[in-house]
This record gives structure tokens, C-alpha cells and sequence, in this order.
């Protein structure tokens, strides 16, 4: 109960973990996690250990959660003073990379030891199946708004089909956020936060009944990129 109440804390989690990663209180207190302490990730993105990327990404959630990043994160802001439980969100954060370096597919193993985590702490069933959950799919956000068709009504009404409800929707959005601005000082951009807002908003309208219609999707892209010009004119 008091590891939850440090993690959640509206004060300094990051500061807080990191004290206790450096001193190996953590790794103790959650064997798997002692397992990514100082592990490297040997790609273009990553700028981080894996450990030291968990704990950035709970230190930023903490900061969008005080409207420190508002400017550069309105839509997260808001978001996180409607979720259910600031709880589920921390702890998928702080494990949605903890099955990293054990080969096969990191969020599948790591969704695995999420159950463990949860029933050690006490955590409902419906808390567990939200976390558990994010952790399987923690990059299916990214890779959607990125390298996916945006304007294509068979890939929106796909991700909502998979994503469900409108509560995991958020959860996703805001552990997306918080993964990305957690790799590196550079990756995160506005292009970035657009993608991820257009597909966040979109799959709100379509989980609340919408219908996809690609023309008016197209328009509003449109209309997004004609501002973007007038801004750089």
C-alpha cells in the first residue's frame, strides 16, 4: 500500500523511485524489475536504460498530473483529472517494460507478470484487466498513428473494435504519451502529438457511436495542415 501511495504520489515519484532503484530497494521489493536495471536498448529511439525510461515516464505523468506540461500537453491534462484511477494508469507505466531482454514479445510476457504484480498488491480484478491490458498493448497506439491510415474508416473502426471502451482508450492514450516523451529529450513533436490526438478523438466519437465517414476526415486534415502553413509562412 505505501509503494502505491509513492508511486502515485502528486508530489515526486520519479525522485522517489529513483532513490529506491539506486539503493536497490526497488529491485528487491520487485525481482522482475531488477532484471532491466541498467539494460541497454540498442535502437534509434531509445536514450535511456530500461529501467531509467520507466521511471522518467512516471516522473512525466506526474508532471502532466500538476499541469506542468499543459502547454505542450492540453489534451493529456484533461484526460488525467478525468481518469478512474491515477493507480492503474502509474502502474502500467512503471511495468509496461519490465519483460524487456527476455526474447519473445515483451508485452505479452510482460502482461504476465502484471497479474502477479496486481494480486500481490491487492488490486481488483477490473484494475488488473486495465492494466494488464495496457501492458500487452502499450505500443498499438504508436504504431497506428504513425504508420497507419488515418483517413481509412477500416483502420479507425479497427482500433476502436480492439480498444473497447472508452476507459482503456484513455488509459492508452495518456501511457502512450508518457512512453514516447520517456524514450529520449528529442523523439517527442507536434507531429507526433497530432497523430495521437486525431487517432485519440476519433476513436472517442466512433466507441460513443460515431460513424467514420473518410471524407470528413480528409477535410479536417486539410484544414490541419493549411494552419500548420499559415504558422511557417
Amino acid at each position: 500500500a505505501l509503494f502505491l501511495e509513492i508511486l502515485t504520489s502528486p508530489r515526486d515519484p520519479e525522485t522517489v523511485l529513483r532513490w529506491m532503484n539506486e539503493s536497490t530497494v526497488f529491485g528487491r521489493f520487485i525481482p522482475d524489475f531488477r532484471r532491466v536495471v541498467a539494460q541497454m536498448q540498442f535502437d534509434m529511439y531509445h536514450h535511456y536504460t530500461v529501467d531509467e525510461h520507466s521511471i522518467r515516464a512516471i516522473g512525466l505523468l506526474a508532471d502532466i498530473s500538476r499541469g506542468k506540461l499543459k502547454k505542450d500537453h492540453p489534451l493529456s491534462t484533461a484526460m488525467l483529472q478525468q481518469i478512474v484511477s491515477k493507480r492503474v494508469l502509474f502502474v502500467a507505466t512503471l511495468l509496461h517494460d519490465i519483460a524487456k531482454g527476455r526474447g519473445g514479445d515483451h508485452s505479452v510476457l510482460g502482461a504476465r507478470d502484471v497479474r502477479v504484480f496486481c494480486k500481490q498488491h491487492g488490486i481488483s480484478a477490473a484494475d488488473t484487466q486495465l492494466i494488464e491490458f495496457l501492458v500487452a498493448n502499450h505500443l498499438l497506439m504508436s504504431h497506428v498513428a504513425q504508420k497507419q491510415d488515418l483517413t481509412d474508416p477500416d483502420v479507425l473502426n479497427a482500433f476502436a473494435s480492439r480498444i473497447g471502451s472508452e476507459r482503456y482508450l484513455i488509459g492508452l492514450y495518456l501511457l502512450t504519451v508518457a512512453d514516447i516523451r520517456g524514450t529520449s529529450p528529442k523523439v517527442w513533436n507536434a507531429w507526433k502529438g497530432k497523430l495521437l490526438e486525431d487517432l485519440f478523438r476519433t476513436a472517442q466519437r466512433v466507441l460513443g457511436g460515431a460513424a467514420v465517414a473518410s471524407d470528413a476526415v480528409v477535410d479536417s486534415r486539410k484544414r490541419d495542415a493549411l494552419s500548420i502553413l499559415a504558422l511557417n509562412a
